[in-house]
């Protein structure tokens, strides 16, 4: 693995644990890929009403994981982390203004 893809998975995974300081800290390099798709596993909660006929219902709640490629702004989303949402899309429109300058020329 690069250097390249190692800060980005990291950010992946402060995006993930909603850890702001390491993902500002990744942010910061300046090697970092803002865009990069890396993969995660992701825990979500499931509920469900049992009825039962004679007797009180039960709610039953399970947590399924998950494992699947994703970005640190659909983590950041995810978990709710508005500071962070914020940040990568600032990120997000630099690198893409920059894509297209380059393009341009």
């Amino acid at each position: 693995m690069d250097y390249e893809s190692e800060v980005s998975q990291r950010l992946l995974e402060a995006s993930l644990s909603g850890d702001l300081k390491s993902a500002l800290e990744c942010i910061a390099d300046p090697f970092i890929d803002v865009n990069y798709i890396g993969a995660v596993c992701l825990k979500s909660r499931k509920s469900e009403v049992v009825l039962n006929d004679e007797s009180a219902s039960e709610v039953s709640v399970d947590y399924q994981e998950l494992k699947t490629d994703v970005t640190a702004l659909f983590l950041a989303v995810h978990a709710g982390n508005v500071a962070l949402v914020k940040k990568l899309l600032v990120m997000s429109e630099l690198v893409f203004a920059s894509d297209v300058v380059f393009s341009v020329f």
